[in-house]
């Protein structure tokens, strides 16, 4: 038992970077981190670029407090229905949701905003090992009367497309594309989107190329 124990501690943590990057931006300096962590503050930084990967035992500090926000094992349920058939799929997508986006179609008269009706959505889950799926909603319509459907229950209203796989680089180019066509009648959102979907990732602690960063000092 002790032999098991005694390798858990030394087992190197895959998601260090992430759970350094949640610390870094909830406030934590990388000073913080190395005195919580009985380390050096040039290890927290290796750690913070993924050039290197702490043990359990260092991490202990930050997964206590940051752990469940990686591991948490959760999944969201969609559903399509065809159009002509009605017959109705169900998906069961897991990951965390790191992005939910949903996009509006204002409805006016006489130059006047009535009411803000989603039709669009964007879902994003992460599934590991830097590996993400996107799902793409559009707003439910009666088929005889093309009214839209209404629920007490917001995913039921959706009908849902489940992409495959994508790595952080083929995701950030899938949905940048998204946002310039499918999205081309909203053009705010369109506008939008890339910075939505950066801030989100940044905020959820991946490094996402082409930004500019501005460190501070620790």
């Amino acid at each position: 038992m002790e032999a098991t124990n005694h390798k858990k501690k030394k087992r190197k943590f895959k998601l260090t970077k992430q759970l350094v990057r949640l610390a870094i931006n909830d406030g934590w300096t990388q000073i913080e981190i190395a005195k919580a962590c009985r380390t050096h503050q040039s290890i927290v930084s290796h750690w913070y670029k993924g050039l290197d990967q702490g043990t359990e035992q260092q991490l202990k500090p930050l997964l206590e407090q940051y752990g469940h926000k990686l591991r948490r094992n959760s999944f969201r349920v969609y559903w399509s229905i065809d159009s002509e058939s009605e017959a109705k799929v169900f998906h069961k997508v897991e990951g965390k949701v790191i992005l939910s986006q949903a996009f509006y179609d204002a409805r006016r008269v006489n130059y006047k905003l009535q009411k803000k009706v989603p039709q669009h959505k964007l879902t994003i889950h992460h599934q590991g090992d830097n590996k993400f799926r996107v799902v793409y909603q559009s707003r439910l319509r009666f088929q005889h009367s093309n009214a839209e459907l209404e629920s007490t229950v917001e995913d039921a209203i959706w009908g849902s497309q489940v992409s495959e796989q994508y790595e952080l680089a083929e995701l950030l180019l899938v949905i940048d594309n998204y946002a310039e066509k499918t999205l081309a009648e909203y053009p705010s959102d369109a506008y939008t989107l890339p910075f939505i979907l950066r801030q989100s990732l940044l905020n959820h602690g991946f490094q996402v190329d082409g930004i500019v960063e501005y460190p501070a000092i620790w």
